[in-house]
């Protein structure tokens, strides 16, 4: 398969100390691909090389199907970045910001700034001074400018930093919509892993400069593990029966007092019937499957400790 964005066995040093390790990214043209690490495991590196800021000291970068050198320059006016904190100048409007982009880059499509910032809901405080605004302005503006002419690759280094619920959802909606009407293709760092779960195709873990797993969330959703989560008034009465009565050996109790049912040979009607018929009070009981966050603590838990 032909990947918009792929990666070969990346590494980079710094002095003597190892940054990235062996890293084989492959990201699929049309997808949002949610790149995951807690702070410092190296996602904001990576991206770094993929955009040509760095040179990798090891391993090889494809994109668009061409092996990238030092020599980005054809395939960054295909892509639009945002990484760490967006700069702009602070005493021009949000408005004049992206002209200059738009001049800088040679975009001249009427209405494009409109546009743009109309995709990111800032029409209103477009003509305020870019040093009034405040930081989940800033990366709405600055997600504004990457997606300004049209990219076919979209980079965007935490988006949901500095951002309040509603600037989430924007946000999450505005991805969906590149991907879906215009085929842009997402490669976007996070370590909010519920709200990468909600809107990525693939993830990629990484950890300690290391690509722990790839995977996509179609498969991930079939390795993850299904339990019975029950909230109830007595977990230590619940737990007896569960073990004394049912003789269910596959449970356990979580750090926020709710227990989880392993066992996929009972059913959640028959378990409710039994625990009320010992007189142990229900809150709420139902089936769930294990989270992104949890295949994640699983698969990287010890490496954080």
């Amino acid at each position: 398969m032909a990947y918009l964005l792929e990666t070969c066995g990346l590494g980079k040093d710094i002095g003597r100390q190892n940054i990235i390790e062996d890293v084989s990214l492959h990201v699929k043209k049309g997808e949002i691909y949610g790149f995951l690490g807690p702070n410092g495991a190296g996602k904001t590196t990576i991206l770094k090389l993929v955009t040509g800021l760095w040179n990798p000291t090891r391993g090889e970068i494809f994109l668009f199907g061409k092996q990238m050198k030092n020599d980005f320059r054809h395939a960054l006016k295909r892509m639009g970045i945002v990484l760490e904190y967006p700069a702009f100048y602070k005493f021009l409007s949000g408005r004049e910001n992206l002209e200059l982009h738009r001049e800088y880059m040679g975009y001249y499509r009427h209405g494009s700034v409109e546009e743009a910032l109309k995709l990111v809901c800032m029409e209103e405080m477009a003509d305020r001074p870019v040093k009034n605004y405040s930081l989940g302005m800033r990366e709405r503006l600055g997600i504004a400018r990457a997606v300004l002419c049209k990219p076919e690759l979209l980079i965007l280094d935490e988006p949901l930093n500095g951002l309040d619920p509603s600037g989430i959802h924007l946000i999450r909606e505005l991805l969906r919509r590149l991907c879906q009407e215009y085929g842009t293709t997402v490669l976007m760092s996070s370590h909010i892993l519920p709200e990468v779960e909600t809107v990525a195709d693939t993830v990629g873990i990484l950890c300690k400069g290391k690509l722990k797993e790839e995977v996509s969330m179609k498969e991930l959703s079939q390795k993850s593990v299904s339990f019975i989560e029950a909230l109830t008034a007595d977990r230590r009465k619940a737990a007896f029966v569960l073990e004394e009565k049912l003789n269910i050996q596959k449970f356990r109790i979580m750090e926020d007092g709710s227990i989880r049912v392993y066992d996929q040979g009972i059913q959640v009607e028959s378990l409710v019937k039994q625990l009320a018929s010992e007189d142990v009070g229900i809150l709420s009981l139902g089936r769930k499957t294990e989270t992104l966050e949890e295949y994640f603590m699983k698969l990287v838990g010890e490496d954080l400790q």
